[in-house]
Formats: structure tokens, C-alpha cells, sequence
């Protein structure tokens, strides 16, 4: 009886130490004490929930698209902006 085969590993044939990841771009995330140094000076951040009305959401995220910026970071700013007033 033959066993039932459920595919092969492409990197199998290699060892993975040869492999070259050089095609991953370098991000900050990934750059290592860089990083780090600027993370720690950078505020620290928290999750939190609240409840708001539907079309303010959809606004928010209306303006956040055409700015080009995700949704959490226009909602950070704007609340600076409003509590700096």
C-alpha cells in the first residue's frame, strides 16, 4: 500500500540557510536598535471602544480614504486638533 502524498516543500530540496530573502523590503519595524530607539520615544498607545453614530463613522472614514490615511490615525489627529482648542 502506497502512502498518500500531500505535497512537497519547494524549499525542501535546499537547505533554507541558502536561501536569499533579499526581495523583503526594509521596513522600520523590521530595522532592528533603529526601531527600538524610535519607538520608545514615540507615545504609547492604547485600545479603547465607543459607541458612535453610523454616518459619523462612515464620514470619518470618508475623509480618512481621501486623505489617504487609515481610519485610527485621522480619528487620532482630529481628536488632538479638537482638544487643543
Amino acid at each position: 500500500m502506497d502512502k498518500k502524498v500531500m505535497g512537497h516543500n519547494p524549499l525542501g530540496y535546499r537547505p533554507l540557510a541558502d536561501a536569499k530573502f533579499d526581495f523583503i523590503p526594509q521596513t522600520k519595524s523590521g530595522a532592528g536598535e533603529e526601531a527600538k530607539e524610535e519607538k520608545k520615544s514615540s507615545s504609547s498607545k492604547k485600545t479603547v471602544c465607543y459607541y458612535l453614530e453610523e454616518d459619523l463613522i462612515d464620514e470619518i472614514k470618508r475623509r480618512a480614504k481621501k486623505n489617504q490615511d487609515s481610519y485610527s490615525h485621522y480619528v487620532n489627529k482630529a481628536l488632538k486638533k479638537v482638544i487643543e482648542e
